[in-house]
């Protein structure tokens, strides 16, 4: 069942143990999060050099879709095979999408790329978190899962930038061409913490029906995608059929009881896939809203998604430097709290059309709820799991998010969508709405996280 805790001092992650899992998990998470955020600073290049922007969407799409059936996969696979053979299968798979896009001559090629990125990254983000189960002593998880976080950090202040200066002066294919070569420098200071990773006897074998619902569930995540563009005619019935089948996948690719929140690990599931979903149907249209409603630049709207990763940095290093004998569910109640309790703050000053900066200021402060939130979920996902079933379950943890973050993004995409031209300002408040009641969720389910005596 539930992991015990340790009451000795934690070792420091740089410490010879401990530095090739957490720095190496660090450093590919990192690279991971740097082609997320280049890629959307890219875009607009890309979709006219290639002369695709009728698969604008689709190249992000490719992405999250693939990432799903990705996650499936590897959260069986580390735990028959070990996190190693995955971790390989996954970083070589992520380096091939990016030469890939680099090299392709037609949007159509690039999203290929794109989706092979996105089967990558999801085979080896589950994988890391296995090798931190068998790496990492449980009371260091919370620092590992605070670096972790601190490594969208950086690639979010200057991702932008970079990509920014990549385009101008020599080409955009080196936003993919020129980070593939630092995938393997990661992977070698992974190295030595993957020799000491094992499969587990307990683990059960990958039944072909839940491949099945995981491409189901991506060809959902797809479509939605692209019906999100539009609200009218036929795209209402493709949209609907999409979201009901997103909701089977979801009912058969999660763990029993998540769905209705039963109490212990379905809820911590939960909490995950709600703060996931909220942060994305907020953070879509956030910096629209800035431009749109106060006139702001690209880069002074930009700075909100700036202020927001920096407070979750912020919440996730106060959570990673609480005592071994903290109450981690008392932890992710209050963070899950402080969160919606702010975004509800922040839907009522966009409605009451309070100042750009105050709106940025109560996102910041949400957002250190979240980062407080956020890793507790993994650190008890990891103590609340056997050890033949923590791949399963981080797969079921971060799948659920990518599921939730599907359904919020379409609802808000028609929300937008219906008012925006005649109400621009009911729009914004609409979408944060939507965000505001998918956050509402996560509180509920962090008061049902802990496991029944």
């Amino acid at each position: 069942m539930a992991v015990t805790t340790d009451t000795a001092p934690a070792p420091s992650l740089f410490s010879p143990q401990l530095r090739s899992a957490s720095i190496g998990a660090t450093a590919l998470i990192a690279l991971f999060a740097l082609e997320y955020i280049a890629v959307g600073a890219a875009m607009p290049t890309i979709a006219e050099a290639l002369q695709g922007y009728h698969l604008y969407s689709m190249a992000f799409g490719a992405t999250v879709a693939a990432s799903i059936v990705g996650m499936i996969i590897s959260g069986w696979w580390s735990d028959r095979s070990g996190p190693r053979p995955v971790v390989l299968a996954g970083t070589l798979t992520f380096a091939l999408g990016l030469l890939v896009a680099g090299l392709a001559p037609t949007m159509e090629l690039f999203s290929v790329g794109r989706g092979l990125q996105g089967l990558g990254s999801g085979l080896s983000t589950v994988a890391l978190y296995v090798v931190i189960a068998q790496r990492v002593p449980d009371v260091s998880r919370p620092a590992v899962f605070s670096l972790l976080a601190a490594a969208w950090v950086v690639p979010g202040l200057v991702g932008p930038l970079l990509t920014g200066s990549l385009v101008h002066y020599l080409s955009w294919r080196w936003v993919f061409l020129g980070v593939a070569p630092l995938v393997a420098v990661a992977l070698l200071v992974l190295r030595p913490a993957l020799r000491g990773t094992y499969p587990s006897d307990e683990a059960p074998f990958l039944r072909p029906a839940t491949i099945g619902w995981a491409v189901v569930a991506a060809a959902a995540v797809g479509v939605l995608n692209l019906a999100g563009e539009s609200v009218d005619g036929r795209e209402w019935v493709i949209g609907a059929v999409a979201l009901l089948l997103l909701g089977l996948a979801s009912w058969r690719l999660l763990p029993r009881g998540a769905l209705r929140l039963a109490r212990g690990l379905p809820s911590v599931i939960g909490v995950r896939a709600a703060l996931g979903g909220s942060l994305v149907a907020a953070e879509a249209y956030l910096p629209l809203m800035l431009r749109d409603e106060h006139g702001y630049s690209p880069a002074r709207a930009g700075a909100i998604l700036a202020v927001a990763s920096i407070a979750w940095a912020l919440g996730s290093f106060f959570q990673g430097r609480l005592g071994p004998a903290t109450d981690r569910y008392r932890v992710m109640v209050a963070g899950a709290s402080i969160y919606a309790t702010l975004m509800v703050v922040m839907a009522l000053a966009v409605w009451a059309a309070w100042p750009g900066w105050a709106v940025i200021v109560i996102y910041g402060l949400a957002t250190l709820g979240l980062g407080a939130a956020y890793p507790t979920t993994s650190l008890l996902t990891m103590r609340l799991s056997p050890p033949g079933e923590i791949g399963r379950n981080s797969s079921a943890l971060q799948v659920g998010e990518a599921l939730t973050s599907a359904f919020a993004l379409a609802i808000t995409g028609v929300v937008f969508g219906l008012t925006y031209a005649a109400a621009p300002h009911a729009a914004f408040v609409g979408t944060l709405v939507v965000s505001c009641v998918v956050g509402a969720v996560s509180v509920v389910a962090a008061g049902r996280s802990r496991p029944p005596i």
